[in-house]
Formats: structure tokens, sequence, C-alpha cells
């Protein structure tokens, strides 16, 4: 009988706590809600972007507490209370991630300080919800495509403010949209397949150059452009030359998302050499991603001679 009573009362303090920690989470969210919108841009989309991340963890997840904690972040941002992304040592995360954590965060603060960063307050805001979610879900540590979508949500965002893009283009809805390895396949067969009539298939006449980039960009500087247009004229290419254009990445981002950095890399170099008069018909541009890299390394390492787009003349046009 004492056993019976003893396992009833742990019961009902189970359900007590679990109903109280609905409660909290339920009051929190309505407070959020009804808190007054700030003028600041922000720190209004900051605010959003945590509500809506308070109700996927109450309602899907089920998990009460991160849900109030999170709906209380998202009160403090409409009363324009300084939010900063996460602290680590909040979190009990694997000692495997903390360095890569460490330097995420490092590198979230320095671009949410920066004048894109202004220009974009709701993209620098789901930018600081990605890395806010990746550190949850990496508490959790079971939910592998939860870690990865709040990891590419934070990292999506990275690059696109250290880059001259607009997130509302079909560039970056495509780096979002990309949730599988069948993407990633597709990709890949589409750079093995494009333009293939223009391919230059003796190998020997073939010269090759190699510009390099920056961590996490694609946008040609002015010294590379300048490389570019002295590529064109010390070589005097004309119209009787098949050019092909090939983008590569280092492997320190996830497999689908450097398919596309390597696409954009290529793009642009495309897009340049059109510019300095090359018949668009003559460019043949493919990408990689980091699937040939130049120096092998290990998987999240990052590597400038892996960052780069080989260019190969042929100026024996048939």
């Amino acid at each position: 009988m004492l056993n019976y009573l003893e396992k009833k009362c742990h019961f009902y303090l189970l359900f007590l706590v679990i109903l109280i920690g609905n409660g909290c989470a339920y009051f929190d969210i309505e407070e959020l809600k009804s808190t007054p919108k700030s003028n600041n841009e922000f720190a209004q989309a900051l605010s959003e972007s945590y509500l809506e991340f308070a109700l996927y963890e109450m309602n899907e997840m089920h998990d009460e507490m991160d849900a109030s904690y999170f709906a209380k972040k998202g009160i403090s941002a409409r009363k324009n209370i300084d939010i900063s992304p996460e602290l680590i040592n909040n979190w009990d995360i694997d000692d495997e991630y903390i360095e890569i954590v460490n330097n995420k965060r490092k590198e979230l603060i320095f671009t949410l300080n920066t004048e894109r960063a202004a220009l974009f307050p709701k993209l620098s805001a789901r930018t600081q919800l990605g890395f806010d979610c990746w550190l949850e879900q990496l508490e959790e540590g079971w939910q592998t495509e939860h870690i990865k979508k709040c990891y590419d949500m934070m990292n999506t965002g990275l690059i696109t403010l250290a880059n001259d893009i607009n997130h509302n283009t079909d560039v970056v809805e495509k780096v979002n949209s990309i949730k599988s390895n069948k993407n990633k396949e597709n990709d890949i067969e589409e750079a093995k397949n494009i333009k293939e009539i223009k391919k230059i298939d003796d190998v020997e006449k073939k010269l090759k150059f190699e510009i390099y980039f920056a961590h996490n960009i694609y946008k040609l500087n002015n010294e590379t452009k300048i490389t570019l247009k002295d590529i064109k004229n010390t070589y005097n290419i004309t119209n009787n030359f098949i050019i092909e254009v090939v983008g590569h990445t280092d492997r320190s981002g996830t497999d689908e998302y450097n398919i596309l950095l390597s696409k954009l890399r290529a793009n642009e170099v495309e897009k340049y050499l059109i510019s300095l008069g090359i018949d668009n018909k003559n460019i043949t541009s493919y990408y990689y991603g980091e699937s040939r890299p130049k120096v092998v390394t290990a998987d999240g390492v990052r590597e400038k001679i892996n960052r780069r787009v080989e260019i190969f003349l042929n100026d024996n046009k048939n």
C-alpha cells in the first residue's frame, strides 16, 4: 500500500512539474506576444525570431523550459535590452564542438556589428537565432537534422552578410532550401553535365590559371579583376578561344553550401570575362564544391589553396 501511494505521489509530482513548466512557457509566450513592438528593426526582428522558436519548442518539441527561456529573450529584445548571442558556458556541449562554437560566436559578433548587418536587420536576427538554436540542439545532441538546420541558418546568414548579396534573391533562397544530400547529388550531376558541348578534350592544349578567394567570399576584388584583365591581354584572348571556369571551395562549410559557393565563384569569374568582351558561348562553367581539393585536409578545415577558381584556355576552337 505504501509503495502504491509513493508511486502515485511521484506521478502527481511529475505531472505538477510538467504542468507548471508548460504554464510558465505559455504565459511567457503570451507576454512576448502582447509586449509592444520595438522601434529598433533588429530588436523587433530578433523578438519575432525568438517567438517563432519558443512556439516550436513548446508545441512541437514539448520542451517547455527552453520555450520559456527563448520567449524571455524575445521579451527583452522588444524592450530594447541588448541581447547577445548565447554564451557557450550556458549550455552543456560536448568538448569536440567547443572550438568551432567559440569561433562561430566570434564571427557572429563581428558580423552583427558591421554596417552591412545594420542594412539587413531581419537576416541578422535570423543569423543570431541560428546560432542560439544550434547551441540548444548541440546540448540535446541527438537530433542531427535539427542541429544541421540551425547551423545552416546561422552559416548561410554569416556568408550572406559577408558578401554583397541581397538576402531576398533567388541565390540565398536556394541556399536556405538545401535540405538533404539529394540536393547535393543533383547539383553535382548538374555540374558534370552543364555545357558539355564546349568542353576542352585535349588537355595538352590547355593553359591553366588559378585565382584564390578569402574565406566565405565569392565576389572578385580589384586585384583579381586586374589579374583576369592581364590574362586576357597577355594571351590575346579572343572569341577563337574556348574557356573553362571551374569553381572550388575548402572543406570548412557543409557539402551542400560549398556546392553553391563554388558555383557562385565560377559564375563571378564567367561574368567578369564576359564583361571584358568574351562571348559567353565560348565559356563553360563547372563547380565541384569541396569534392576536388588541391590540398587534402580534414573536414571543416580552412585552406586558402582550395578556395579557388581554375581557368583553362584553349586557342584552337573546333
